[in-house]
């Protein structure tokens, strides 16, 4: 089979009233020479019948039909059907099927990667937020203004690395090389974990630690869209499921360790898991708070050192453990942490 220079590979799960626009967005892309894989992945709506009247129409289409896994056993399915077919792409995408991309995207990012000799090349993208029905391309999460820091146009993670957990980890931001992904990221038939609601963080350290040229599109190129039927948003995805930042934050530990960057990574990595913990508890369902805020304080315990110098740390670690101590007053936690940060602060001063 030919390679084309990009393979796209979408998930699908009930997403009959996006899916076409996603669908549009791809098959009307400027970059012609692609092949788009799409990953059924499960759906119990009309998402099946959609990509079939489009694969009927455009031989790009390839379509994947699985049982419900997710989206992180759904993107492996895509990676593994370019391999047991035989489709090695110059690179590789991936994006959600409820969002849609610039018809621009992939000609851009392929450019830019071929014109880097990037293993990975990141672009911006925008929050679309449907209940208002605007366009957010502002938020410091989504862009690359973190990664200004750096002094090249292509670098590798040692000149982004005070920046390493402060970035957009969502899979569509990202371009692979295809050879990159599958000589150094696909170990066991995966690349994105299973079964794991915070799927996309692993894969986006281990991926900037891994790369030796990192490019960067500074355009917003790519909408992702922001309603509440979404995995991250529905209530779902609040019950048991939140317990899965505890696993990722142990896979991050466990690779930064096996890459002998854990000491090097210290501060980034501890200050990730305070911010990973605070985001998840605000999510977490009143049924298991108690257990959440039970495991999250063996965690913050793990992860706390008042020994070494970060104001901006310890304040972190500080406010997340006095919120996790009184999860039910605000004011109360604002006020606890204003007094308990002063009194570390004269400590400190004194050298106690």
């Amino acid at each position: 089979m030919p390679s084309p220079k990009v393979s796209i590979i979408i998930p699908v799960y009930n997403v009959e009233k996006y899916l076409r626009e996603c669908l549009d967005s791809v098959i009307n892309q400027t970059l012609k020479d692609i092949a788009i894989i799409c990953v059924n992945d499960g759906s119990t709506d009309s998402s099946l019948e959609i990509l079939k009247e489009y694969a009927k129409n455009d031989s790009r289409i390839h379509i994947v039909d699985k049982i419900n896994g997710g989206l992180g056993a759904a993107r492996n399915s895509g990676i593994k059907y370019l391999i047991d077919n035989n489709i090695n792409p110059k690179y590789i995408y991936f994006a959600d099927s409820d969002d849609w991309l610039d018809i621009q995207a992939l000609e851009k990012l392929y450019n830019k990667s071929q014109k880097s000799n990037s293993d990975i090349c990141i672009m911006e993208v925008a929050r679309y937020i449907e209940a208002t029905n605007k366009i957010d391309k502002e938020d410091p999460w989504y862009t690359n203004k973190c990664y200004k820091i750096r002094k090249n146009d292509v670098c590798s993670f040692d000149e982004i690395k005070s920046v390493l957990f402060s970035s957009c980890c969502v899979a569509c931001c990202h371009l692979y090389s295809y050879e990159f992904l599958i000589n150094s990221l696909w170990e066991n038939e995966e690349f994105y974990p299973e079964n794991l609601l915070f799927e996309d963080n692993y894969p986006h350290i281990k991926t900037l630690i891994k790369a030796k040229r990192i490019a960067f599109l500074d355009e917003v190129l790519y909408f992702y869209r922001i309603r509440e039927a979404s995995i991250m948003m529905s209530n779902s995805s609040k019950g048991k499921k939140i317990f899965d930042i505890f696993t990722t934050i142990d896979l991050i530990d466990s690779f930064l360790k096996k890459e002998q960057l854990f000491d090097a990574l210290k501060d980034e990595f501890y200050f990730y898991v305070y911010v990973a913990i605070d985001g998840a508890l605000g999510r977490c369902m009143a049924e298991f708070k108690n257990d959440f805020i039970a495991t999250s304080k063996q965690y913050i315990q793990k992860y706390s050192d008042f020994n070494q110098k970060s104001i901006k740390l310890k304040k972190t670690c500080l406010k997340i453990l006095h919120k996790l101590n009184n999860p039910h007053n605000k004011k109360s936690i604002k006020i606890k942490n204003k007094i308990i940060y002063r009194l570390y602060r004269l400590k400190w001063s004194l050298g106690l």
